[in-house]
């Protein structure tokens, strides 16, 4: 497909902030009668979209990165913090968390600014662009919104650009401002299309709309509504899976129907680094944010069964026979991948590479003998395509996936299972993401019960989205962090010789090797704290700024 987006010159119209409650407010263009032409709202619009470009100095998007403050996922050389985090060393004056509440606050002004002035334009605009303009400043509101509670709970809610008098903002109570983003979002869904024209793609649609308010509902534990916004999200028709699960992550998966919302880049105008900061040394990655073992041994084998449950696990052949989308969304040894064979055995010094011509020649194993090679021993496939290696590995154009239609089937499929209410549509559901072309896992039953079938879901949930920032919030929202997060990071295997034993699983489905230290090279000691864990600290930084945010809400 394509690639056209609403990169437009964006500097017409940005308004620039340092951070939140900054003494100096946002200011946008001088002119006070700018917002009154069609074009001037389109600029500004566009300019809005830019903050789903939340992304850390090294040009990758934060979810990637954090994922390494989860149980899937290692983050080499703390980027974005998230190792601090994970070893239970992160508190109010840890960088990530003033950096992020600073993006998430600034990126409120470009809605709040088209908000408070597009009054200028309505008897200069069609009433359908004029409810299109602010359904999307709506939602992307919403949007920021729902990051802001997610990870810090209680947060001071802005809806209007702020003046010299507003300089100290109190807390709201998160579930306040959740009825204010289900407002927006309902704004959205009643004006948004339910699709672009080509020349728009990239902007928010009527089921990004239910789909966002499906996943805000869902991690709060409101589970009416979750399965409403995704049962109408389904119900619009206009998304399906894509055949090919591998594909999504590549640049052939973009702007298929599975995709309801994502990141999009343009070359030579906006571009990412995520294939260098995932991908192989071979390949001029660096290989920083990888799978874990943990990860790798959650995935089933194909018989729907854990590997130390299946038949079918062979610890001498660990990769083969198991749930295909392992393989689709990690590089393991012996994979092949642009071009090169992946080794990671420190043993192994060299290692084949297909030259042009076709034929092999061997190479120096940078993926086994650099100092800073992968530190798991596994390097995670999506967003790294052989398609950017290597020229495009610095400035690649790949979409990131922020919302798929995969996520609004097992939304709605969680939400009715802990309604108890499982009927057809719920097995229905499940079965698509689960057996999916090319996936094609055991198909659930509807003589399965509540507690096996809401199992499915925590196993399909981590595997589905491996990788895609979704975890974090899933073993918040189920309280389950303080059972998987702490204890060995386990790096790369010691001895490639002899295969691993095959490991055990705690009752919350983590699995553990009982003389990891024997096995593995260790990465730290993860630790949880479930009392205070569960959000973020708000920065001090801000607190200073504003002694009401260091207020506790009762």
């Amino acid at each position: 497909m394509k690639k056209i987006m609403i990169f437009l010159a964006i500097a017409a119209c940005c308004c620039s902030c340092s951070g939140f409650l900054d003494k100096v407010p946002p200011t946008g263009p001088s002119n006070e009668n700018y917002y009154s032409t069609e074009e001037e709202l389109t600029l500004a619009l566009n300019s809005a979209y830019t903050q789903f470009y939340w992304q850390s100095s090294h040009e990758v998007q934060y979810l990637i990165f954090m994922e390494g403050a989860t149980d899937l996922v290692y983050d080499r050389g703390d980027y974005a913090s998230m190792l601090t985090i994970r070893l239970g060393g992160a508190n109010a004056e840890t960088n990530a968390f003033n950096g992020l509440w600073k993006q998430l606050y600034k990126r409120l002004t470009y809605s709040n600014q088209i908000l408070d002035n597009m009054h200028r334009a309505k008897n200069n605009v069609t009433e359908k662009f004029y409810n299109q303009t602010e359904a999307q400043a709506r939602f992307l509101r919403a949007y920021t919104y729902f990051y802001l509670t997610t990870l810090w709970g209680d947060v001071p809610y802005i809806d209007h650009v702020l003046d010299w008098s507003e300089s100290k903002v109190p807390k709201m109570k998160a579930a306040k401002i959740r009825e204010k983003i289900y407002d927006d979002l309902d704004f959205a869904v009643k004006y948004l299309p339910k699709e672009w024209p080509a020349s728009e793609y990239g902007r928010a649609t009527q089921g990004a709309a239910y789909a966002l308010m499906s996943r805000l509902a869902l991690y709060h534990g409101e589970w009416d509504r979750a399965a409403e916004a995704a049962q109408n999200c389904m119900q619009l028709n206009v998304y399906e899976l894509n055949e090919n699960y591998s594909d999504l992550f590549l640049h052939k998966g973009e702007g298929c129907k599975e995709v309801i919302l994502s990141v999009d880049y343009l070359e030579n105008i906006q571009t990412n680094q995520h294939p260098r900061y995932i991908g192989t040394r071979l390949s001029g990655g660096y290989s920083v944010a990888v799978p874990m073992q943990t990860l790798v041994d959650m995935y089933q084998c194909s018989d729907g069964k854990r590997i130390d449950q299946s038949p079918l696990y062979d610890p001498a052949n660990p990769y083969e026979n198991r749930d295909p989308r392992l393989k689709m969304s990690i590089l393991t040894p012996g994979d092949w991948h642009n071009g090169f064979l992946y080794d990671p055995n420190p043993e192994s010094k060299t290692t084949q590479h297909i030259k042009p011509d076709g034929s092999i020649e061997m190479v120096d194993n940078l993926d086994a003998t650099h100092a800073y090679c992968s530190f798991t021993g596994y390097v995670s496939k999506k967003y790294f395509d052989a398609e950017d290696c290597p020229e495009f590995i610095k400035k690649s154009d790949l979409h990131f996936i922020l919302i798929r239609y995969a996520e609004v089937l097992l939304n709605y499929a969680e939400a009715k299972i802990e309604l108890n209410q499982i009927d057809q549509s719920v097995i229905d559901a499940i079965n698509m993401v689960r057996h999916r072309k090319g996936v094609e896992m055991p198909e659930v039953t509807l003589g399965m019960s509540q507690e096996e079938l809401r199992a499915v879901i925590r196993y399909e949930r981590p595997i589905e989205f491996a990788m895609e920032g979704l975890r974090l919030f899933d073993i918040r929202r189920w309280r389950i962090a303080e059972h998987v997060l702490p204890g060995n990071l386990i790096g790369k295997r010691k001895d490639y010789s002899k295969p691993l034993p095959v490991p055990k699983f705690t009752e919350y489905g983590k699995p553990y090797y009982e003389n990891e230290k024997e096995l593995f090279t260790t990465l730290g000691t993860a630790v949880f704290d479930a009392s205070t864990g569960y959000l973020w600290p708000i920065p001090q930084t801000e607190i200073d700024l504003n002694p009401l945010l260091g207020e506790i809400l009762k």
